[in-house]
């Protein structure tokens, strides 16, 4: 599994990538020391005593009072400017952290009030009904379908973002299993490919080992890497990931999201996330199909 950053991460740059990372006390003690030494040969020059007044060592020629006077100075300036600049950087890390705090925080609200508080009033409204109540487990179903689409859509910034999550379902026997094209919401009109075919030897073979096996499976083109089974160049999209829909040993099938930028994802936190939402609408799936044969009170049978 590739796990990659991208959607949340920071805007604020490394302003000192050529600082190098001492501890403060070393610091502040070799600053003082210098700052100490330094004022010590100024006071010395100043009262006239061993020192002579000119110096002719390397590019300290000149004035020996004015240069170690100079020096003091800049001594004194940097025991003010590192412990200033260590208390900016301070300052600028508290803010980039608070910027990741808050960009966490309505992001688990936005899939809370978005994506899992639907599918919950789905999934509560679905275990209320009679079993024989066909036309509204049809309409449940529905809005489940939309409400799962399109709230992973959004979540991940939809078309604006170059975002789309297509949902498959699982069909045939266990001989001759496909995955078939339901619905997608996002970015684009296009349909992705209709079907999925277990044994095709590729994109089929490594989709339902990975479905079976229960795994989700996340990718991103990287330029120069072999791609996946099945990946298409010519297709925008750049980054993957899919998760099983399935309910202990029943499988429906599958949610995949894509997107054009190839760091549209943050795995270790987007990845839970859509399959806790697959799990939720397993969930719903599981409940709808329970009465499948059961006849509903105008003599028809749930298909």
């Amino acid at each position: 599994m590739l796990e990659f950053n991208g959607r949340r991460r920071s805007d604020v740059l490394d302003v000192r990538p050529w600082y190098c990372r001492l501890s403060w006390w070393r610091l502040a003690l070799w600053s003082v020391v210098a700052a100490a030494g330094l004022g010590a040969w100024a006071l010395q020059v100043d009262y006239g005593e061993t020192l002579p007044g000119q110096t002719g060592w390397w590019i300290f020629s000149g004035d020996r009072k004015t240069i170690i006077r100079n020096l003091g100075m800049l001594c004194a300036a940097l025991i003010v400017a590192v412990p200033a600049f260590m208390a900016w950087e301070s300052s600028e890390q508290a803010k980039r952290a608070g910027r990741r705090e808050e960009a966490a925080v309505a992001y688990r609200i936005q899939t809370v009030n978005g994506v899992i508080a639907p599918l919950s009033y789905f999934l509560g409204s679905l275990a209320q009904l009679d079993p024989g109540e066909t036309l509204l487990r049809q309409r449940l179903a529905g809005g489940a379908q939309t409400a799962t689409l399109a709230g992973l859509a959004n979540l991940h910034g939809g078309w604006d973002e170059g975002v789309r999550v297509c949902l498959y379902l699982l069909e045939g026997d266990k001989q001759k299993r496909r995955l078939v094209f339901k619905d997608h919401s996002g970015r684009g009109h296009r349909k992705p490919m209709a079907v999925v075919y277990e044994d095709d030897g590729g994109r089929g073979t490594e989709t339902f080992k990975a479905l079976d096996a229960r795994e989700p499976r996340t990718w991103r083109y990287v330029k120069g890497k072999a791609t996946p089974a099945g990946w298409n160049l010519c297709k925008k999209y750049r980054s993957f990931m899919a998760v099983p829909v399935a309910m202990g040993d029943a499988l429906f099938g599958m949610i995949s999201i894509d997107a054009e930028d190839p760091a549209a994802f943050h795995v270790a936190v987007d990845l839970p996330t859509l399959q806790t939402v697959a799990s939720l609408y397993a969930a719903f799936l599981a409940g709808v199909s329970a009465p499948k044969d059961h006849p509903d009170r105008s003599g028809s049978t749930f298909v």
